[in-house]
């Protein structure tokens, strides 16, 4: 019996960003890619990448058929509207990227019209921008370095709290399965070529530190950005017998307490280490596919509560940094993120966030900006 093939749809595939999902869809020898795009570079794309299927928009798409996977790299402006027309429409798994939406509200509707039609939702990368992630949270829970006691993200939350901050601050969650109760936050002035036009200073995106109160009692201390250094460690963990530092290079294994605390490789590190690209994100939508999950690890709900942490954070420090407490009761809180992200550079210009210019099919794209 042959394998299962899905159909998997990239809206967006043209795009920066897009073209990662386009490449990994394509290299998936059980994926039918499907090219969902309107710029004038589509075309270009769909004979690079010898896609066949493609389409200018996603309502001529839907029309014709429902993918098992609708995969939206878009600003984060329009996202909303395509992953709940997904939704609506029947398509089982869907994802969408970074910052998952501008108002809470709406990245509270997004997810739970995902939910009322049995749709799984995926947002963005940060469970794979750090190795072993999924594995590490499951060493840290099962005693390893004891019960936790504390909690880092060692950099802080530099450039954006919302835009670029979600990653750090999904990645805490993930690795140690705790929820954020409480904020208490400071921000920063935004760093140059950074700041949305329009924001004023509740919604301006920027850099942000402080404090986290975790489930139980734990606290996580996010210090003051140190201004251009870059802190490689994204998030530290440490128990009563061991601590962990979570970074893209390779985490740190720490055992015992004092003088007797030693490194140690948990058995899971002697896998082959994943490469950083696309693959093992586009796979586990492929497998919700598979078993009808609602939920997929680097969730939708994953980066609404990033999203809500940071609006708390500024809600914080524009009242003296007291205490927020979370969930927010007011849902029409907003942070509005650098223009690239929220309009697409083909809007706001990919120059403006570091780029040299469009995406071109047949290379790689430039650095990642921060």
């Amino acid at each position: 019996m042959s394998e299962r093939r899905y159909r998997v749809a990239i809206v967006g595939g043209a795009g920066m960003w897009g073209k990662n999902y386009l490449r990994a869809a394509v290299e998936n020898e059980r994926v039918d890619t499907i090219l969902v795009d309107s710029s004038s570079r589509r075309d270009e794309f769909a004979a690079e990448f010898e896609i066949s299927e493609v389409f200018d928009g996603l309502d001529a798409l839907l029309e014709k058929e429902i993918p098992d996977v609708v995969c939206n790299v878009l600003p984060v402006g329009i996202a909303h509207e395509f992953v709940e027309k997904c939704a609506k429409a029947g398509v089982c798994v869907i994802s969408c990227e970074k910052p998952i939406a501008v108002e809470l509200s709406t990245a509270d509707c997004m997810v739970e019209i995902c939910r009322q039609h049995g749709a799984a939702f995926g947002c963005a990368t940060a469970h794979w921008e750090v190795p072993f992630l999924h594995e590490t949270a499951a060493w840290i829970a099962a005693g390893n370095i004891g019960p936790i006691t504390g909690v880092a993200i060692p950099g802080g939350l530099p450039v954006e709290v919302s835009g670029a901050g979600c990653v750090q601050l999904t990645q805490m969650r993930g690795v140690t399965g705790l929820e954020v109760e409480w904020v208490e936050g400071w921000t920063l002035p935004p760093v140059d070529g950074y700041r949305a036009p329009e924001a004023d200073d509740l919604t301006l995106d920027c850099p942000a530190y402080g404090r986290l109160g975790l489930t139980g009692g734990i606290i996580c201390e996010i210090p003051q950005p140190r201004g251009e250094e870059r802190v490689r460690c994204r998030v530290s963990v440490t128990g009563t017998k061991g601590q962990v530092f979570v970074q893209g290079q390779g985490n740190v294994y720490l055992v015992g307490t004092g003088a007797e605390t030693t490194p140690t490789w948990p058995d899971f590190t002697d896998q082959e280490r994943r490469r950083r690209s696309m693959g093992p994100m586009l796979q586990r939508l492929l497998d919700a596919v598979d078993s009808g999950a609602i939920e997929v690890p680097c969730s939708g709900h994953d980066y609404r509560q990033a999203l809500e942490i940071a609006i708390a954070f500024k809600l914080s420090a524009s009242r003296g940094n007291e205490r927020v407490a979370l969930p927010l009761s007011e849902r029409s809180h907003k942070i509005l993120p650098h223009p690239y992200r929220r309009l697409g550079g083909d809007v706001a210009g990919y120059e403006s966030i570091g780029y040299d210019g469009p995406p071109t099919a047949e290379q790689r794209p430039p650095r990642t900006p921060r």
